[in-house]
C-alpha cells in the first residue's frame, strides 16, 4: 500500500469566541458584562486538519457574546505530549482528552467543574459518561464527542455485484469474511499508523470481539483489572482478531505493512474495491473527501458490527472529554458552553461527528449516514466505552498499544504480548 505523510501532525488557529449559549448560561456567567472580551484561552486536543476545523468553526457564532479568543492545538501525539506540557509548567487552559483514564491521572492538576456546569452536565449527559470523570465526589470533565466505534465500512455497489448482504448477527459476519476469502477478494483494510498513538485502532478491534465473545461483565472486569489484563477470554479475542488478518490475502497489502500504515489513510483503498471492509469509528466519514458520495446509495457506507443473541446490541463507545487546568473566569465561560446544547447543536452539521449529548438537535446533523449513527447510538444496549480509554494511561495510551503492533508485525504472539502489558500495570 503506497503511503504518503499525513498532512499535518498539529493545527493551530486562533478565533474570536463568544462562549456563552442561549438557554445555557447562569448567573455566575461574566460574559454579560464584556469583562472577558480579548481574554485568551488555551485548548490543546487529538483533533487535527478537518476534525480540528469543525471544532474550531462550531465557537464562531458565538463570538460576539464574550469576546474571548480560542487558540486551538491540535497533535495526534497529545497523549504524550499533554504530560510534557504538564510537566513543564506549559498546561493549556483546557486538554480535550481522548481517554477518561488520562483525566484521572490528571486529577490533581486539574480543576473540578463548578456547580452550575454540573448541573448542566446533569441534564445533557447520561451518567454513564459523566461517571468515568467522576472521582471522589467531583465531576472533572465536559463530555464533547462521541465515537461510534463498531462500525464496518463498506462499498454498497461493491457488496451488491458481488451478492453479499450486510449481516446481522457476529457469526454471520465472520462467515461473510470466510466468503469474502473463498471468492479470491480481500475482506479488509487496516492501518493501525498514529504517530505516536500508533496501535490504538487493533485495540478497537480486541475490544470489539471481547464484548462479543464474553460480554460486557467480563469486559468490566478487564477494565477495572479485577482479573488480569491476560486472562484466557482477552487472550482468546486477541488471538481471534490477529488469527482473522493474519491469513493469507484477509488484509490490503499484508498485516505486517498494516502496523505502519496511517489509519486516515488505510481505509482509501476500498474506493478502488481493493479491500472490501474497513473497521473504524464514525468519525472516518471526514477521511473519505468531499467527491466520494457517502450513505445506502453512495461510494461507501457504513454498518453496524453486529452484536449476538447472547449480548444483544453490544457497542463499543469512546469519545473526547474537555478538562480545565486553569479556572479563570474565561476558561469557566468556555467550558460552560462545552457543556451546552447550543455547542452540539451549533457542531452537529460537521460530517463524522456525534455528540454525547442526548438533548441534541439530531435533524442537525448534515446527511442520513450520520443521523443514522446516531440511532444506532440511541438504540446501542449494553454500550461500553473504550476500554484502553478506561484504563491507567501508561497502558491504555501506552503497553496496550505498543503490544498491539508487535502482535502484527509477529515480533511477539498474542500471549506473550499481554502478558508483558499485564506485568506493566500500575501498583496500586
Amino acid at each position: 500500500m503506497s503511503k504518503r505523510p499525513w498532512m499535518k501532525s498539529a493545527l493551530v488557529l486562533i478565533l474570536p469566541v463568544a462562549l456563552v449559549a442561549a438557554g445555557c448560561g447562569s448567573k455566575n456567567s461574566s460574559s454579560a458584562d464584556g469583562s472577558l472580551k480579548g481574554k485568551t484561552v488555551t485548548i490543546f486536543g487529538t483533533e487535527v486538519d478537518t476534525e480540528a476545523q469543525g471544532l474550531i468553526d462550531s465557537f464562531k457564532p458565538l463570538e460576539d457574546r464574550t469576546g474571548i479568543k480560542i487558540k486551538y492545538e491540535g497533535d495526534k501525539s497529545f497523549e504524550q505530549q499533554i504530560g510534557v506540557r504538564v510537566d513543564g509548567g506549559n498546561a493549556p487552559d483546557i486538554a480535550m482528552f481522548p481517554q477518561p483514564g488520562k483525566v484521572r491521572d490528571f486529577k490533581k492538576n486539574l480543576k473540578s467543574l463548578p456547580s452550575d456546569i454540573v448541573d448542566t452536565t446533569k441534564q445533557n449527559f447520561d451518567s454513564g459518561w459523566t461517571g468515568l470523570v467522576t472521582f471522589d465526589g467531583k465531576e472533572y470533565s465536559v463530555p464533547v464527542k462521541a465515537d461510534l466505534k463498531s462500525l464496518v465500512w463498506y462499498s454498497p455497489k461493491a457488496f451488491t455485484a458481488a451478492g453479499y448482504t450486510v449481516p446481522t448477527k457476529f457469526d454471520d459476519w465472520k462467515t461473510l469474511v470466510t466468503k469474502m476469502e473463498s471468492d479470491g477478494k480481500t475482506p479488509f483494510c487496516v492501518g493501525l499508523g498514529s504517530d505516536a498513538a500508533t496501535g490504538w485502532p487493533a485495540t478497537d478491534w480486541v475490544e470489539d470481539f471481547l464484548l462479543r465473545m464474553s460480554g460486557p461483565d467480563v469486559y468490566d472486569k478487564w477494565v477495572n483489572h479485577t482479573m488480569p489484563f491476560n486472562s484466557p477470554e482477552v487472550v482468546a479475542a486477541g488471538q481471534a482478531v490477529q488469527d482473522m488478518w493474519a491469513k493469507p490475502g484477509a488484509v490490503y497489502g499484508g498485516v505486517k505493512a498494516a502496523a505502519s500504515t496511517p489509519f486516515q489513510e488505510a481505509g482509501l483503498p476500498l474506493l478502488q474495491n481493493k479491500c472490501m471492509m474497513y473497521r473504524l469509528s464514525n468519525f472516518y466519514a471526514q477521511s473519505w473527501g468531499k467527491d466520494v458520495k457517502v450513505g445506502a446509495d453512495g461510494d461507501v457506507n457504513a454498518f453496524y458490527l453486529p452484536g449476538n443473541d447472547k449480548f444483544g446490541n453490544v457497542t463499543l463507545t469512546g469519545g473526547l472529554y474537555a478538562s480545565a487546568f486553569a479556572d479563570r473566569p474565561e476558561v469557566v465561560e468556555t467550558m460552560r458552553y462545552l457543556a451546552s446544547t447550543e455547542y452540539s447543536n451549533t457542531r452537529a452539521h460537521v460530517a463524522g461527528f456525534l455528540s454525547p449529548n442526548k438533548n441534541t438537535d439530531v435533524t442537525k446533523y448534515p446527511d442520513a449516514l450520520t443521523q443514522n449513527f446516531a440511532k444506532i447510538l440511541a438504540n446501542a444496549n449494553p454500550v461500553r466505552f473504550d476500554a484502553s480509554d478506561q484504563m491507567p494511561g501508561a497502558v491504555g495510551s501506552g503497553t496496550f498499544w505498543t503490544a498491539q503492533v508487535d502482535i502484527a508485525t509477529g515480533a511477539k504472539s498474542v500471549p506473550d504480548a499481554y502478558k508483558a502489558v499485564e506485568a506493566s500495570w500500575p501498583k496500586s
